[in-house]
């Protein structure tokens, strides 16, 4: 969220004099992008990136990654490729669901995860924040990736996409309903905008269902995430957004699991009595692996890489932009892919949804903190 004095990098930093007022966060665990003048300080844990004196060197390993383009472009072209996956994950959902269960898709691709980032939790749990932290987001998180899954059992992937985007009209809301922002009236107009967007986009299309309802629910849990991590954000070093972060797939790993155990009560005690029964489904050809794999490694893991990468050299108003994109790449997936159709109204709906979105963004809120986190760098007149 920007501050009463703006915080600006230093000048090492490869963001040069850009503002980091407000910083994009990690939208594979829907800790989507804001601009200075919107919703989150520092934007979750990938802020940290940002405020790290040798962020050239804190991350060697970045350099091989399109070495013939210039630092800004190769953000952007990333922070673009992440956007775009994370809006074919509806796609993906939509037709693994059609043979898996969604608790057991979630579960299966968030062990795998888990499992990539599992070297950085003996860090994490040297750290008490870090590890409250993980607990925390990761717990929002996972509320808002169950609902998700199980609003697209009924929902067109579209139609869930552009209702994932409330996300960002939320986290204004809360923020200025909890008292740590002042809105602003741009902010009630991009809500109102983005109420009737949907009731257009809910009239165009297939019938209304409760998956709709669901993508909303999955939408106001991921803002109350945003909302939460923005706090973290102010009280966790650099040093460990990652670890933090891999207690949180961690723990909607867990969150997962359990879900499908209250879901399938019986099948678990079976597998639990039976366990090389569970390997042997495992292993049944009849699971989605290809799109488990893509979802847990590729959009959670190799999502969040790409992000922080990006985000050392791309402003976090451009990365905001970017961001409200994806209902758009999501919908056109699903046009292309599942032959999803709209009338007028639902076209007309989902621009109101985009343009409520950006606005929110851009001209949500005035930030009520003013108290600044210990390893912030100076302010500069």
């Amino acid at each position: 969220m920007a501050m009463a004095a703006k915080h600006r990098v230093h000048n090492d930093s490869p963001l040069g004099d850009a503002e980091a007022g407000a910083g994009a966060f990690v939208r594979v665990i829907e800790l989507k992008g804001t601009a200075d003048n919107g919703m989150s300080e520092k934007g979750a844990l990938l802020a940290a990136v940002h405020r790290s004196k040798n962020s050239q060197h804190s991350l060697p390993w970045r350099l091989g990654l399109l070495p013939s383009v210039t630092p800004r472009l190769r953000g952007l072209i990333l922070l673009n490729m992440v956007c775009i996956a994370c809006a074919s994950a509806f796609v993906v959902l939509k037709e693994a669901q059609e043979t898996t269960d969604p608790f057991v898709f979630s579960s299966i691709r968030f062990v795998i995860a888990a499992a990539v980032f599992s070297p950085f939790l003996r860090k994490a749990l040297r750290d008490e924040r870090a590890v409250r932290a993980g607990i925390e987001i990761g717990a929002w998180a996972a509320g808002g990736y169950l609902t998700q899954s199980i609003g697209m059992l009924t929902a067109d992937a579209s139609r869930g996409a552009f209702l994932s985007g409330f996300t960002v009209v939320v986290v204004p809301l809360m923020a200025g309903l909890f008292g740590t922002a002042k809105l602003k009236r741009t902010t009630w107009g991009a809500v109102l905008g983005a109420l009737v967007g949907i009731s257009l986009l809910e009239d165009s299309g297939a019938p209304a269902s409760w998956g709709d309802f669901w993508s909303f629910m999955s939408a106001v849990l991921f803002g109350a995430q945003i909302y939460r991590a923005e706090y973290w954000s102010k009280q966790l070093s650099a040093k460990a957004a990652i670890p933090m972060l891999s207690v949180s797939v961690l723990m909607i790993a867990a969150i997962s699991l359990a879900s499908t155990a209250a879901a399938h009560p019986q099948a678990t005690l079976h597998l639990l009595a039976n366990p090389g029964e569970a390997a042997l489904y495992l292993a049944d050809t009849q699971l989605p692996w290809a799109g488990i794999i893509y979802m847990g490694c590729g959009v959670t893991n190799g999502g969040l890489i790409a992000e922080i990468i990006a985000l050392q050299d791309v402003s976090s108003t451009e990365a905001a932009i970017i961001y409200t994109l994806e209902p758009v790449f999501g919908a056109s997936l699903a046009y292309v892919m599942l032959g999803e159709r709209w009338g007028t109204s639902g076209w007309v709906g989902a621009g109101l949804i985009v343009a409520s979105c950006l606005a929110a963004q851009l001209m949500g809120v005035e930030d009520l903190d003013h108290t600044a986190k210990h390893d912030d760098p100076p302010a500069k007149n």
